[in-house]
């Protein structure tokens, strides 16, 4: 619409663009309020909702940010122009402007409303013009062809919005496939408990509402038998009497990111003016640090007491008491894992070219490429490889795997799972295993491994700024910069300082 060389719109053409869009708005909720069939107990949600809205447009007119309304442009001058009408870059700024602030008194004159002041007259000169007397229709455009011409478009339907979104957030590898699919989880309940309208349609008091959802539902919701095909509503009616464990606080947090996440797409599309899902307050979660325990040392030790590592019956039988030791995959990650702090799925995907030298000194070169997955950039480092882990055989176990086929230092690991992890599986097994073994403790489990890596480094006064690159933390603010200068040996000092309290001379293989 915006071609240099297309005809102008007069202030009158103008003028009647904004009566009608005023007049629309206002229609509708007129139709709204006489079609409810129950008083709006939400009123004064709703009333500091339209301020909030009066204040952003407001912002938008002072910063002249006509991309906020390029959508909301465009319809008004499709619904009276039709879709290929074609207007000069000027003429669509002054609409853009002149709906901003018309958006300003559509927002103000909605607040009057949900307040019960229904005689609350517009303030703004350009709006009370254009309502003073009815502009004529151009003469260029006929009467029926007018009658004729699609309404007012307020964008896609939730619906199809969230949709469209999600996979723009998978294609540009924003999300990963878990997220991608969490979300479609959290907006296909969002759009059954709010109907599917266009984003701008929704207000705060529809997030406060999903918010008391939410809060409510059964953590067990997308699992247990007895929920299925019910509706989150009908599942929260349904069990508000019984004492269950609900969503976590964390959990509620994450579906309104999701949803959040959107809505800031939708202000930057102009499909919505604010985020009606940003600056909610939340139970407060538990530290990062109380979420899951480090193994103490008296069940480490009880740990490598278990068949693993003292014995076993055969390959299938690992939590059954016998003579044999497998050194594989099941023997090697928590080892690995207690004496580098190296995240799960970063022991797992390692390639065979990843453990090599680097400064004279044995490494797990931990990198991106060849479909593996990282957290993020700070993941990316060398990590030394712990002395124990060196008596222990390791090197001998990936100089066997290389005379195998493949590339990978555990090749016997499947992927599963969302995102197609190779340590999907493994965690399901390991999560069996410590049940068979009785060692089973909620919140202690494979990533604890990394706590107490971490820990035992602190116990030995390694700074917290080594800690984090050894184990690909960022660290914050200065101390980041001088990170730059450790060396390899540097590393390796700090990772050889870990000691885990338990005996293994049973099992090296070099003194």
């Amino acid at each position: 619409m915006e071609v240099e060389s297309a005809p102008m719109l007069s202030d009158e053409e103008i003028a009647a663009l904004v009566k009608d869009f005023y007049s629309t708005i206002l229609a509708k909720d007129d139709h709204h309020r006489l079609m409810a069939d129950a008083p709006d107990q939400f009123r004064a949600a709703r009333a500091d909702h339209y301020r909030q809205l009066a204040e952003s447009a407001k912002e938008h007119l002072a910063e002249n940010a006509y991309a906020t309304v390029r959508q909301i442009t465009s319809a008004m001058l499709a619904r009276r122009y039709g879709l290929d009408a074609k207007f000069d870059k000027l003429s669509v700024r002054k609409v853009s402007h002149a709906m901003l602030r018309a958006g300003v008194e559509v927002a103000e004159t909605l607040r009057a409303r949900a307040e019960g002041d229904f005689n609350y007259e517009p303030q703004d000169k350009l709006l009370v013009e254009a309502l003073r007397e009815r502009p004529e229709l151009p003469a260029s455009v006929p009467i029926t062809a007018a009658a004729e011409m699609p309404p007012i478009v307020a964008g896609p339907t939730f619906t199809e919005a969230a949709e469209t979104f999600r996979e723009e957030q998978l294609r540009r590898k924003k999300w990963e496939r878990q997220t991608y699919l969490q979300a479609r989880a959290t907006y296909s309940i969002f759009c059954d408990f709010a109907g599917d309208r266009p984003l701008g349609d929704y207000v705060r008091a529809d997030a406060g509402r999903f918010k008391a959802l939410l809060e409510d539902l059964p953590a067990n919701y997308s699992k247990a038998v007895e929920f299925r095909g019910l509706t989150a509503q009908q599942i929260v009616e349904q069990t508000r009497q019984q004492d269950v464990l609900r969503l976590s606080s964390r959990t509620v947090q994450r579906h309104f990111a999701a949803l959040s996440t959107l809505w800031d797409s939708a202000i930057e599309q102009g499909a919505a003016a604010i985020n009606i899902f940003n600056d909610w307050k939340f139970a407060a979660a538990k530290r990062a640090r109380d979420q899951r325990q480090m193994w103490p040392i008296e069940l480490l030790q009880a740990l490598f007491k278990t068949p693993i590592w003292a014995g076993c019956q055969s390959e299938h039988r690992r939590s059954k008491p016998g003579t044999h030791i497998i050194r594989d995959d099941k023997f090697w990650l928590p080892l690995i894992a207690l004496f580098s702090g190296m995240r799960q799925e970063e022991i797992c995907q390692l390639r065979l070219d990843d453990v090599r030298k680097a400064e004279g000194i044995w490494i797990f070169d931990i990198k991106e490429g060849e479909g593996r997955q990282l957290k993020n950039r700070n993941a990316i480092r060398k990590a030394p490889i712990h002395h124990s882990l060196i008596r222990l055989g390791l090197l001998d176990y990936a100089d066997q795997m290389r005379a195998r086929p493949g590339n990978l230092l555990f090749p016997d690991l499947n992927p599963g799972g969302a995102d197609n992890r190779l340590g999907h599986n493994y965690s399901k097994w390991f999560t069996r295993y410590r049940r068979d073994t009785a060692l089973y403790v909620k919140r202690m489990d494979f990533h604890s491994f990394r706590h107490n890596a971490i820990t035992f480094m602190k116990r030995a006064n390694v700074p917290d700024s080594v800690v984090d690159e050894v184990t690909g933390h960022e660290t914050a603010g200065e101390t980041a910069r001088y990170n730059k200068g450790l060396t390899i040996a540097n590393l390796k000092e700090a990772v050889d300082k870990i000691d885990i309290g338990v005996d293994l001379s049973r099992l090296y293989q070099y003194t």
